[in-house]
């Protein structure tokens, strides 16, 4: 296909949008409703994959050391642990920071855990990150087995119900998504149509002075790329400001080692994902009105 050709198609296609009109404005909001669908799939799956790693970074076994261990003792604790398979880090908290950390959680009323610094009831602890949330009932079992250990304090049950959550909600998001999709295609289809219809007598002409299918077709799929392309921006305009919107409302809920992403950081993948989608979209719904009505 030379430069020539390649002109007069976009030029047929662009023509054939602008023609249709109302058709072509309901097919672009049509697949952008779709298209915004799809992006909060998106946004949704990477912050889902994200906090998952930061889940699994920062997750923490917290180990009680029981009461009357010398402190020489839970001083050699720390070489065990670490020697344990799995585990990354050990990081040892008196019951004094314990209990410190509590008053700043307590915030205001702190003032009811006053007194307890002369009989301290907490224990001495340390917290243990690991390498693998999979291996953590392995490296549980194993820490279990030292004697001086009281409890531990293990939410991994939490973590897994909340990611398991998530997943379905993900899943019910695709196929809306999908539904979204097939009835942007059969719009755009029957847009597509109207216009092989109000120009068929054209197309007879180009088929009877020996145009190949494809040649003829190509304006339509065009047309078709066109109204994707469009919806694609309109929604990436859209989601933009509602994500900037959302992270502003749940800024104060996502706070130290757990962060979404900002928008800049997923502007890329998002904007390339829904410009596919959109062509993808657009084009097939061509290619379905083609094969059926283009026969003439």
């Amino acid at each position: 296909m030379n430069l020539n050709s390649f002109k007069y198609f976009v030029n047929e296609g662009v023509k054939s949008f602008l023609k249709n009109g109302l058709m072509s404005i309901a097919s672009v909001i049509t697949i952008m409703l779709c298209l915004i669908m799809f992006g909060i799939y998106v946004l949704f799956a990477a912050n889902l994959n994200y906090v998952a790693r930061q889940v699994e970074e920062n997750y923490e076994i917290q180990v009680f050391i029981k009461d009357g261990t010398s402190s020489s003792r839970t001083a050699q604790l720390a070489d065990i642990l670490i020697a344990i398979p799995n585990v990354n880090k050990v990081v040892f908290v008196s019951k004094k920071e314990a209990l410190d950390s509590w008053k700043a959680q307590f915030g205001e009323n702190s003032e009811i855990l006053e007194g307890l610094e002369l009989d301290n009831p907490l224990r001495d602890s340390y917290k243990i990150t690991v390498d693998s949330l999979s291996l953590v009932d392995e490296t549980v079992s194993k820490i279990n087995e030292i004697e001086e250990i009281a409890n531990i304090k293990n939410n991994k049950d939490t973590i897994e119900k909340l990611i398991s959550v998530t997943s379905v909600v993900k899943t019910v998001s695709f196929w809306i998504m999908v539904v979204f999709a097939l009835v942007s295609i059969f719009i755009i289809s029957n847009a597509i149509r109207i216009t092989i219809f109000a120009r068929r007598r054209e197309v007879n002409i180009m088929k009877f002075i020996g145009a190949t299918d494809w040649f003829i077709s190509l304006p339509f799929m065009i047309e078709g790329i066109i109204i994707g392309i469009i919806g694609a921006l309109f929604s990436v305009a859209v989601l933009s400001q509602v994500y900037i919107r959302f992270l502003n409302l749940v800024g104060d809920v996502f706070t130290g080692s757990i962060s979404l992403y900002t928008f800049g950081a997923v502007a890329g993948i998002l904007t390339a994902s829904l410009a596919g989608m959109g062509t993808v979209i657009g084009a097939l719904g061509s290619l379905i009105s083609l094969r059926r009505h283009l026969h003439v």
